[in-house]
């Protein structure tokens, strides 16, 4: 592996406290999208942002899933390094799923929701999206005043049902981010989402 493939954040400390503020904020405020560019460049098809979120939150209790799109050897190669994460094969073992919009729906389906005595013992979803523009959703919930409008692109009808079915299972249930490039938000799971021109 080159050296550049090999290079996380140039501060591990400053930089994971850093990016782990921008991650609680996106989960405090959902779907308020939020910069996150950290200072190093991760192997495509990794997003950036995707990677600061691993780099941040996963370690060697953190098994890992990624999608076929994602399961590139550099990209392993890169996590497993920076992480100390396993890849995890079977995705409803797994603590963290990186996925795109077209893998999004099957992983949510998949993904751990928790237990009744341990709810944080759920999965978390990262998504990887181009941009956050597209379809237009209404949320409402904790850490929103009234509604938010956000929106992001690719996800199909199946993913955003998969979403309300997540919510009603409040206090279980899947946490996700939206990575695009250089910005995220997210969407926990008590989050109520409604699609436009939905009832």
């Amino acid at each position: 592996m080159s050296t550049e493939l090999l290079s996380g954040f140039t501060d591990q400390a400053r930089g994971s406290a850093e990016a782990f503020r921008v991650m609680l904020d996106a989960m405090a405020q959902p779907g308020r999208i939020l910069p996150l560019k950290p200072d190093f460049a991760a192997p495509a098809p990794l997003f950036d942002s995707t990677a600061a979120i691993c780099l941040t939150l996963c370690d060697y209790d953190t098994p890992l899933w990624l999608d076929d799109s994602l399961r590139e050897a550099a990209v392993i190669d890169y996590l497993r390094f920076h992480t100390g994460a396993r890849i995890e094969n079977d995705s409803s073992q797994a603590s963290f799923l990186l996925c795109t919009p077209a893998t999004a729906a099957e992983a949510l389906a998949r993904a751990s929701i928790g237990n009744a005595e341990y709810p944080d013992a759920s999965a978390t979803l990262v998504i990887q999206v181009p941009d956050f523009s597209g379809d237009r959703l209404t949320l409402k919930g904790p850490g929103i005043k009234d509604e938010r409008a956000f929106t992001t692109a690719g996800l199909d009808a199946r993913f955003w049902a998969l979403m309300d079915e997540n919510h009603q299972l409040f206090p279980l249930g899947r946490d996700v981010y939206f990575a695009a490039p250089q910005e995220i938000a997210a969407l926990p799971r008590s989050t109520q989402i409604k699609r436009e021109g939905q009832a």
